[in-house]
């Protein structure tokens, strides 16, 4: 490639456009200090409204990353993991095992395509969830 300007075998055109594409929105966004502040605001949105109704989190808020937050699961009878991801998913919000630990644990994701008002309507179906499911508020460990 160094030497011809050309691949040596089919180039990998989707990924090319879909990197260059990525940088366009990254710069309309205000470059990558822009980005990490978003990530970093909808990770405190997640965590505060989290923490506000009792759940625990799994990492110590100083060795947080901003990306993504793992929480205990509730010490309640009527939690049922799969059910309460089935029952976010079906409103279209999307979040994941706790499968880096032991732990019983779930984790939400604070990138990509998603604002203050994803995470703040994220937030808002876990509460409705957890009183639909007959899960104590505030959570109890």
């Amino acid at each position: 490639m160094l030497k011809t300007n050309q691949f040596r075998f089919t180039p990998p055109t989707h990924s090319i456009l879909a990197f260059k594409q990525a940088l366009v929105e990254l710069e309309q966004e205000g470059g990558p200090q822009k980005r990490y502040e978003r990530y970093s605001n909808n990770h405190e949105i997640v965590r505060k409204g989290l923490l506000s109704i009792g759940f625990k989190e799994l990492v110590p808020h100083e060795e947080q990353s901003k990306i993504i937050n793992s929480y205990f699961y509730p010490n309640d009878e009527n939690f049922n993991f799969e059910d309460f991801y089935k029952r976010l998913s079906d409103k279209g919000m999307v979040i994941y095992p706790g499968k880096m630990s032991k732990a019983s644990c779930f984790r939400i994701g604070s990138i990509g395509a998603l604002y203050a008002e994803d995470m703040q309507q994220l937030v808002q179906l876990i509460v409705q969830i957890l009183r639909d499911m007959n899960v104590k508020i505030p959570i109890q460990y």
